[in-house]
């Protein structure tokens, strides 16, 4: 059986559930990624991973349509698997199968529609009315996701979206082979990345968006006030809130950019402590963060607000805090800081937990399933 995974952009931080359903996928069967490419190049992360199979385009509505007979003569799949509700991939996979004999499967990992909500229902509409150009706008994104019971089947990454629209429980899964703490030294990795070799190191890694909470990251550690603490942002790109996050942590912040997926073990390993602070909004009422994953594969204590699912899959392996309580974040990074023993325990368990529910072992024969359901 051959899998066509279509992502709905081949150039953007959206390929990485595409990656992870295709690496699923390819324990027991074929499988290719397919998509739009609206910038340049592949997304810098993973752009080497796979021989992808994408037509570049543009997202506006007058240039989008041109590609979409080349972009479905990229489908060769016996199956074709859409990540995301959105028109440039779920949209392609409704015209790929219909009126064909294959079946059509739809991963939904975030709540799409949660980044455009507001408090008010019509200020969001009238706000999401001039994005009408944009193949992937917020209308077109609500439609999408009212028929995603058009599907054959549905996969989701977490239980808020499970809730909402039903399928197949799917987290982020990791390659605990990969990420494996047995085949990194700390001290090395260190002096390799350029890294403080005898600072507590607080890292988020991803990227920086307000959403996510790292400025309160950034505040928690400035508030520490102590040189040997650091916070590292890993994944950065140049933009406002970036701007807002350096002149909130100043000296006790450090920056760095996007780095290859190979990479990400090595500056997991470089840290003391993970933290994941995101905020309490609709944008993350659906996402649960995949470097979750990455740290407990690599057996790091982890520091993660009360969002999504990160209070049950950090049960007894983590520290869970308030979102957007940036006191209770200090105390938490202050802990652990104080206590060794208990970083050490926290990753054990983690790991464990990590290889029996979220590697690609303990995935793989769940999504086999899925395929064998359709097909």
């Amino acid at each position: 059986m051959l899998v066509s995974v279509v992502s709905p952009d081949l150039s953007n931080n959206c390929l990485g559930r595409a990656y992870v359903l295709a690496q699923l996928i390819e324990r027991n069967h074929d499988v290719e990624i397919v998509g739009p490419q609206f910038k340049d190049e592949i997304w810098e992360p993973i752009k080497d991973e796979y021989d992808y199979r994408g037509v570049t385009t543009k997202t506006r509505m007058y240039r989008f349509p041109f590609s979409i007979p080349d972009l479905l003569d990229q489908i060769s799949g016996d199956v074709v698997y859409a990540s995301k509700p959105r028109t440039t991939s779920y949209g392609l996979g409704l015209l790929a199968t219909i009126g064909r004999d294959r079946p059509l499967i739809l991963d939904i990992d975030d709540w799409e529609s949660g980044f455009h909500h507001k408090n008010n229902k019509i200020k969001t509409y009238l706000k999401g009315a001039p994005l009408l150009i944009n193949s992937n706008s917020y209308y077109y994104t609500r439609t999408f996701e009212a028929i995603s019971g058009f599907a054959d089947a549905r996969t989701v990454s977490n239980r808020f979206l499970q809730d909402r629209f039903g399928g197949t429980l799917i987290p982020h899964a990791k390659d605990t082979d990969k990420l494996d703490p047995s085949r990194f030294d700390q001290s090395q990795v260190r002096k390799e990345l350029d890294l403080p070799a005898d600072d507590f190191l607080v890292m988020f890694s991803g990227t920086p968006r307000p959403h996510k909470g790292v400025d309160d990251l950034a505040r928690a550690v400035a508030m520490i006030d102590r040189q040997d603490v650091r916070a590292v942002v890993v994944g950065a790109h140049e933009s406002e809130y970036v701007d807002e996050i350096r002149r909130i942590g100043g000296e006790s912040l450090i920056i760095r950019g996007m780095q290859p997926f190979d990479e990400i073990p090595r500056w997991v390993a470089a840290a003391d402590v993970i933290s994941i602070p995101q905020k309490d909004s609709p944008a993350t009422w659906g996402q649960l963060p995949s470097k979750v994953f990455d740290a407990m594969a690599m057996a790091k204590p982890v520091i993660a607000s009360d969002v999504n699912d990160l209070p049950v899959i950090l049960e007894d392996c983590g520290r869970i805090t308030e979102s957007g309580n940036v006191e209770e974040l200090r105390e938490s990074i202050i802990d652990l800081y104080r206590d060794p023993k208990l970083r050490e325990e926290l990753g054990k368990k983690a790991r464990q937990r990590c290889v029996e529910k979220y590697s690609y072992d303990a995935l793989a024969p769940i999504m086999n399933d899925v395929l064998s359901s359709v097909y």
